[in-house]
């Protein structure tokens, strides 16, 4: 088909098994060529399968799920955190294949159990993540294709990355930190600026003043464009107080100016993680209208945890715990700054990712209801009519 011949090299691909036999097994019986695939590595835990996955950055990671020093599941939710559009294939055993269910609300592409483990199963696996992967390459590589031949083709790679989730454009940020930005892995600070969209003009003027700055401090200091509302101002910890100085005079001048700031950065896997949530927090902060701005960040920081939480039963005390206050406490401020209770909000946000999950997608009712922290799923289905009017069935049929 035409669609194969879409990239000129092969779906990178990890294995991770304690089990030396099924690592050797995997690599030598399969053919990886037919799936368009090469294997990277192996790992035999893990830990090591997590540093290796940093390394390697594999479109498809096979992993089992019971290992030492950190199982499948903890590598399969750290691999999703980090890279989202990885896909897994989880291998399992009889007596933990309870523990491959789990992978549902991971968003694992598959799991294979070893005792039926044949080369027709593998080879529809191994297809169905190929297709999958087709898919995201060429969605990427379209999105991507606006940064060859730009004079900084840099911000538009962060932009496709931060926006699109293209793992070319990741790749791309990745080989600029190896390379030209290894400046920026050694306590670096990161400072996101931005404004409301309707004053995109005026963020294009600090665009100007900042570029400006990047040139008397190169190596030292650079901006890089995520989209016409934002930007990313990276410096040396040795510029972090002259580089607040300047936004504070930025704000001056024009009031609408914000920023939040992270670090210093240790290594390239905080890098991403800094920027991913500097990102998410904008975003939680665009579509949210406080009533009260007196807890502003604890209110936007809270919205984004209960965001990244949503698969599980989350409690309005653990919110608390994470924004360091009392349970009583935070949720005086949370009606204060939303008009609803943080109980609602909770419920409100699980309901909206269900509907998103049921219209969006074709995956199973009790998978939604994993997906947003609810085990049973008769119960899912009581609580989303009551909710939605509508019982799961019913709202997908009308949304599709």
């Amino acid at each position: 088909m035409a669609d194969h011949k879409r990239t000129s090299s092969p779906i990178k691909v990890l294995i991770v098994d304690d089990e030396q036999l099924v690592r050797k097994g995997l690599r030598m019986t399969i053919d990886w060529e037919k799936h368009q695939m090469t294997v990277v590595d192996d790992a035999p835990n893990g830990s090591l399968g997590w540093q290796l996955f940093m390394k390697h950055r594999p479109q498809l990671v096979i992993t089992d799920i019971v290992m030492p020093e950190m199982d499948g599941i903890e590598l399969a939710q750290r691999i999703k955190e980090e890279a989202p559009e990885t896909a897994i294939l989880f291998l399992s055993c009889h007596r933990d294949f309870m523990y491959a269910k789990q992978g549902i609300h991971i968003g694992v592409q598959d799991y294979i159990v070893k005792t039926d483990m044949d080369d027709e199963h593998i080879d529809d696996s191994l297809n169905r993540a190929r297709m999958e992967i087709e898919k995201i390459i060429v969605k990427q590589q379209a999105s991507l294709s606006l940064v060859k031949g730009l004079q900084d083709p840099s911000g538009e790679a962060l932009g496709a990355w931060l926006h699109d989730h293209s793992y070319e454009a990741q790749e791309y940020v990745m080989q600029q930190l190896r390379a030209g930005w290894k400046w920026m892995l050694s306590g670096a600070c990161l400072f996101h600026i931005y404004i409301p969209q309707e004053q995109e003009a005026v963020l294009c003027s600090s665009r100007n003043q900042w570029r400006g700055l990047s040139m008397a401090y190169q190596d030292q200091l650079k901006l890089l464009d995520i989209d016409a509302h934002s930007a990313l101002v990276v410096c040396d910890q040795k510029l972090q107080r002259n580089v607040q100085s300047k936004l504070v005079e930025m704000k001056l001048q024009n009031n609408r100016l914000e920023w939040r700031q992270a670090g210093p950065i240790a290594n390239a896997e905080s890098w991403f993680s800094a920027v991913r949530k500097l990102f998410r927090l904008w975003k939680v902060e665009c579509h949210t209208e406080l009533l009260s701005m007196a807890h502003k960040e604890d209110i936007i920081e809270a919205m984004d945890y209960i965001d990244q939480h949503l698969d599980t039963d989350l409690r309005a005390a653990d919110v608390a715990a994470y924004i360091g206050v009392s349970r009583s406490y935070f949720s005086t401020i949370f009606k204060e700054a939303t008009g609803c209770s943080i109980i609602s909000y909770i419920s409100e946000r699980k309901l909206e990712k269900a509907k998103e999950l049921l219209s969006a997608t074709t995956i199973r009712t009790e998978e939604v209801a994993e997906k947003i922290g609810i085990q049973d799923v008769k119960y899912f289905s009581k609580w989303f009519k009551k909710r939605a009017e509508l019982t799961p069935g019913q709202y997908r049929t009308q949304t599709k």
